[in-house]
């Protein structure tokens, strides 16, 4: 029980921290962009640009690390893992793993009929309008 609850501490305390740390993150962006914007103007944009997107990722990580869906496909991948492991434990030895399964082929021209499109031996009339000379 006692286990639990420090586990559970430890885990409230990295997230406080992992808030803490984004939003002194975002502190710096606005103090420093507002100081380069006074200083140098708009030609400083570019590098705002950049690291606001590393800002946004950076609050992502924070505030959705945690969420549901999240866990969700982190028990998922693991499960996968688990299983792709006892698989090979399971199998003799030196067994090479299965071919990747290949990807759809693609319809040859004559099999699909879109709009607009010719098939073999039909000549469309705007393809024999541009032939013919003015």
């Amino acid at each position: 029980m006692a286990d639990e609850q420090d586990q559970q501490y430890r885990e409230a305390k990295r997230r406080v921290e992992a808030k803490k740390g984004f939003y002194v993150h975002l502190f710096f962006f606005v103090v420093l962009n507002v100081i380069f914007l006074a200083a140098v103007g708009w030609d400083f944009l570019w590098a705002t640009v950049f690291w606001g997107l590393g800002l946004v990722l950076h609050g992502a990580s924070v505030f959705f690390s945690g969420s549901d869906w999240v866990k969700r496909w982190e028990h998922r991948a693991i499960q996968k893992e688990l299983d792709r492991q006892s698989g090979e434990s399971a199998s003799t030895g030196s067994s090479s793993p299965p071919p990747p399964p290949q990807p759809p082929t693609a319809p040859s021209a004559g099999d699909v009929t879109q709009p607009g499109a010719t098939q073999p031996g039909v000549t469309s009339q705007r393809a024999s309008a541009a032939k013919k000379p003015t």
